[in-house]
């Protein structure tokens, strides 16, 4: 079982509420009196710690690593601030924000190499790879727990009791990768190290790493219930925040043995624990279990509101995201790189540019000083027009140049919009390839049962597992059609098209694009959720469009407004980023398309409550290059082609209403031609 939470870092005793009130009130009270930036850094450090694991106010938590982050910022001794750096990368994947975490540790691991820190990196090391271990890259979250062992034995680490944490790590992803051998021997030196230890949950990591082992790996379950159950005793003596992974297992163990109630129960009570710690895997894997525990007991409602929690979840955890988020950070250093290339390129072909055009107008002046005094020198009017010659022959270059130029932007702009269409694609047949993956999985659980049952003279048994493997069978085949339906329909629209006009449902087209373009966006970024309202005009039937071009505008129309309510839910989010009670009240945004017949005319409307355009620029986003976008984000060709395709190709009309910070609503006017 693999988890986002750093559930290995710094397990502390848990005593009574007032007790732990108490540490609070004695920290702040050392901070609000101490002299020195460096007794300040270790009680900062001690307060967001302490919130972290003891306490459900993780703004808190944000707020005292951050003030630890400024005020180590200013010292000499750097070591603070990798520190905090390593700190704060825990509090980010404590809350599934696995691509800050990834760069707090690439932070404090670049500072502590630049200015040659060994305090701490072990701790950095964990966190990365605890990283890679959950995003499934396992050759680099081994490669980054042989670092931090190597960094142990060098060095002593002033803070943490490491490498606990690191042995356990090396085993569980060599048991991940069936090499159990090696496994079993990184969980004995867990066990050796775990007796002489100081952490006082060191036995309790000890036997959630055997537990796992022999309920997942071994599915020895008497083992395995009898370590879960001294685990769940230690963890209620000690107030060990490792009980609700205990429960997990104990309930996972329970499912297996097709004990059903008691899985139910035991479930419920790592939900309650995993929602009280705020704890997003746990409620993930909670979920998981309750949904499969009602779907065999046959209360199919109760299996069906887990499910809608899981998924709720995904966003949260970012799960499936991990390693979309790992390419990204690498993504976006090579742009960044390529970015400050393609900036040097274009100032130096601006700098020839200006050159060239001084030269010409030079050589123009020239050429006009030769021309009035050519009746005096013949040989000097001759050198002026090979001059003059030389002269257009760069000029047409650079015409040359600027339409190609144009024309790779151009190109770069379509190639936008298929990655918006590949996106949305991807995410449509997701969800048919998902159901067929699960199905499969069971169908070949049940096998083994029949199996069984059949080796034991159950006919009846078998026979009823037959049907539950031929039922399985057919939703496989039912989903399978979809995906097919699916694929076929989106390469429909998203092809080249001949540019010939054809009946079309503009119904049906905008909601494939609606769909596309939401997924797309949500594709690259995994944290944003929209609302979407539709209403479309069932009256309108069948219009004479080239079904592509118009499926561009729409989809270009969409990705403007899902973009602007993005941004606006990013400034929003910016005001208060460490209330997570309060995000949800500050912002919605939402987009809303709708389709009517007027007339002989039909209407297609874009509505985003996003941050509005500014009166002084509306007259210009249909212009050609113009866009409101930051550098590298937008090519401005995106509403100009719209309105050529709109307006040219099909005698329409497209407007904009805009309201500055209220949003706007993008308006298409096409004729009624069935």
């Amino acid at each position: 079982m693999r988890n986002y939470v750093v559930i290995f870092i710094m397990l502390l005793n848990t005593s009574s509420a007032i007790a732990q009130q108490e540490t609070f009130n004695r920290l702040k009270y050392k901070l609000s009196v101490s002299t020195t930036d460096s007794s300040r850094c270790m009680i900062l450090d001690s307060l967001s710690m302490n919130y972290m694991f003891f306490s459900e106010k993780s703004d808190s938590t944000f707020y005292y690593g951050n003030d630890f982050i400024n005020t180590a910022f200013s010292m000499t001794d750097k070591k603070y601030l990798t520190l905090a750096y390593a700190h704060l990368g825990f509090y980010y994947i404590n809350i599934a924000k696995i691509k800050e975490a990834l760069n707090m540790s690439f932070k404090g691991l670049s500072l502590s190499e630049q200015n040659n820190i060994p305090d701490y990196q072990s701790a950095l090391y964990y966190d990365m790879s605890w990283v890679y271990f959950n995003m499934g890259d396992y050759t680099e979250g081994l490669k980054n727990a042989f670092k931090g062992i190597s960094y142990l034995k060098e060095n002593k680490d002033p803070f943490f009791d490491q490498a606990l944490h690191l042995n356990g790590i090396i085993g569980d992803i060599y048991m991940q990768t069936g090499k159990i051998d090696s496994a079993e021997y990184y969980f004995r030196l867990v066990d050796s190290i775990a007796v002489s230890s100081k952490e006082l949950s060191a036995k309790e990591i000890s036997a959630y790493y055997w537990s796992n082992y022999y309920l997942y790996y071994k599915r020895d379950y008497n083992k395995a219930d009898s370590i879960i159950h001294i685990g769940i005793t230690n963890c209620k003596k000690n107030g060990d925040m490792l009980l609700n992974y205990f429960y997990i297992y104990s309930s996972k163990s329970r499912l297996y043995q097709g004990k059903i109630n008691e899985a139910i129960g035991e479930a419920h009570k790592a939900y309650s624990l995993s929602l009280k710690m705020k704890d997003p895997a746990g409620l993930s894997y909670a979920a998981d279990i309750l949904n499969a525990s009602f779907e065999k007991a046959g209360n199919r409602d109760s299996a069906y509101y887990y499910l809608h929690i899981q998924d709720s979840l995904k966003d949260v955890m970012q799960k499936n995201g991990n390693a979309n988020e790992i390419q990204q950070i690498r993504f976006d250093r090579q742009l960044n790189k390529k970015e400050e290339e393609a900036a040097l390129v274009l100032q130096n072909q601006k700098n020839r540019n200006k050159l060239t055009v001084y030269v010409f107008i030079t050589a123009l002046l020239f050429f006009l000083i030769i021309a009035a005094i050519q009746w005096r020198n013949n040989k000097h009017r001759k050198k002026a027009n090979i001059l003059l010659q030389e002269q257009k022959d760069k000029a047409e270059n650079t015409l040359t140049e600027l339409k190609a130029t144009q024309s790779q932007l151009i190109q770069s702009e379509k190639m936008a919009s298929l990655g918006e269409l590949t996106a949305g694609i991807a995410h449509e047949i997701q969800n048919p390839l998902n159901f067929v993956n699960n199905f499969s999985e069971i169908n070949t659980e049940l096998i083994e049962e029949m199996k069984t049952e059949m080796r034991a003279g159950n006919n009846e048994e078998a026979i009823a597992i037959a049907d539950d493997i031929k039922a399985n069978e057919e939703k496989i085949n039912h989903h399978g059609k979809r995906a097919d339906a699916i694929v076929k329909g989106m390469l429909q629209h998203s092809g080249s098209g001949s540019g010939v006009k054809e009946p079309t449902d503009i119904n049906k087209l905008t909601d494939e694009y609606l769909r596309l373009s939401y997924h797309g966006l949500r594709a690259k970024d995994k944290s944003f959720n929209a609302t979407i309202k539709t209403d479309f005009d069932n009256s309108i039937g069948n219009i004479n469009i080239i079904p592509q071009d118009i499926g561009r505008v729409i989809l270009n129309l969409l990705t403007n407004a899902f973009y602007a309510v993005q941004q606006k839910q990013k400034e929003v989010a910016s005001i208060e980023m460490t209330s997570f009670e309060k995000m949800s009240s500050l912002y919605e945004p939402t987009v809303t398309v709708t389709t009517k017949k007027e007339n002989k005319k039909i209407v297609i409307s874009v509505t985003d409550n996003g941050k509005g355009i500014p009166q002084k620029t509306v007259d210009k986003i249909f212009q050609p290059f113009f866009t409101t976008k930051p550098t590298g984000q937008g090519t401005g060709l995106g509403l100009s082609m719209s309105y050529d395709i709109v307006t040219k190709g099909h005698g329409g009309e497209i407007k904009v209403e805009t309201e500055e910070n209220n949003g706007s609503v993008f308006t298409i006017t096409l004729p009624k031609m069935s």
